[in-house]
């Protein structure tokens, strides 16, 4: 049997990848999720609309490149590889449809035959990535080193995954480094701080937050590995692609002025001590590792509700090269991961820590 085979029907990773991918699709496509009503014209006249209809190179590529990941998780779904193939244009279409359909009753959007067309060619590329045969000498590859570095456990494959949809939360280059929300503006007036200073009360939250952020993801990663002596090199690695992705996404994205807007000492202090405990207790048992990584995920949430200016974030979008609509529709996205991260990562520990549990009581 196949690496492939044996990963997807046995972990449902696949499965959750394209859960999580429809999840992204139907955000992008219905935000903001209001003003819904019925204009009164035939429900289904976008499909003879000629073509091209509303045509812009940035919407094109988007709507192909969005669902290429869609149509490659789905063509993991089944074997043979020609039906799972089959099923995962089958389903895309009738995602894109449904969309479409459903763009019909939002103003603020506009269906179109021609997206349909253009995220068929990006489910049709990703499927056919998906069942190529150089894919699958790939992909085995990728497993025996998946194996070689991870705990065979199911939920480091869900972890993995968790840390995918982490990464994806670190695309809005206006946000701190490591999804920190925070933007020293000034107090509200009237506030009333817990302790007698405000300003210690505004460092220990925001250092805190970010330090708990960094301990969260850094010790979620490194709780799977087979290795505790590979734990300092992957949080090497976890600091240093995070950050050449938030590079990337800043000069992409950011105007030149506001390339590093969201740096400050509080952040620095905070994400400097994260990375210090996190290369301290990743040697840790593995149960210790799962633990400590709820525990810094619940104070990072804890951060982020304590946080004084959380309501009264000003309108940072004249830091962004980007159209108005677009940028609207990705900050939108990239908040929503990173609220929807967190429930994530918790479960998968929770998953984690009660397979771990299961195994110390069948080994005793």
């Amino acid at each position: 049997m196949t690496a492939l085979s044996s990963f997807s029907p046995r972990h449902h990773v696949a499965l959750y990848a394209a859960l999580i991918n429809a999840v992204i699709i139907a955000f992008l496509s219905l935000y903001p999720f209001s003003g819904w009503s019925y204009s009164g014209r035939p429900l289904l006249e976008f499909l003879s609309y000629p073509l091209p209809y509303y045509s812009r190179i940035f919407d094109n590529a988007a709507n192909v490149l969005i669902y290429i990941p869609y149509g490659f998780s789905l063509a993991l779904l089944l074997h043979p590889r020609w039906l799972s193939f089959v099923l995962a244009i089958v389903l895309a279409a009738l995602t894109s449809f449904s969309m479409e359909f459903l763009q019909e009753l939002l103003p603020s959007r506009i269906a179109s035959n021609l997206d349909i067309l253009c995220n068929i060619g990006g489910a049709l590329i990703g499927a056919a990535l998906a069942v190529s045969s150089w894919f699958r000498r790939y992909w085995h590859g990728l497993w025996q080193w998946r194996r070689q570095h991870f705990v065979i456990d199911s939920a480091a494959d869900y972890g993995l995954l968790v840390m995918g949809v982490w990464f994806l939360t670190q695309l809005n280059p206006a946000l701190p480094l490591f999804g920190v929300v925070a933007y020293p503006q000034g107090l509200p007036q009237p506030y009333l701080s817990p302790i007698d200073n405000p300003r210690l009360f505004l460092f220990l939250v925001e250092a805190g937050g970010a330090a708990s952020n960094m301990l969260a993801v850094n010790l979620l990663l490194s709780s799977f590995l087979q290795r505790k002596g590979d734990g300092a090199r992957a949080v090497l690695w976890i600091v240093l692609l995070a950050w050449l992705l938030k590079l990337f996404a800043a000069g992409a994205l950011l105007k030149p002025f506001a390339f590093f807007q969201w740096v400050n000492p509080h952040l620095v202090t905070g994400l400097a001590a994260g990375f210090l405990l996190s290369w301290l207790l990743v040697r840790c048992s593995r149960l210790m590792q799962t633990l400590l990584a709820m525990l810094a995920l619940a104070a990072a949430q804890t951060a982020a509700v304590l946080w004084p200016l959380s309501e009264v974030q000003a309108d940072f979008l004249s830091l962004f090269r980007w159209p108005y609509g677009h940028l609207h529709n990705m900050n939108a996205l990239v908040d929503f991961l990173t609220d929807l991260w967190p429930v994530m990562a918790l479960a998968c520990l929770l998953f984690s820590s009660s397979q771990q549990l299961r195994q110390q009581r069948q080994a005793g």
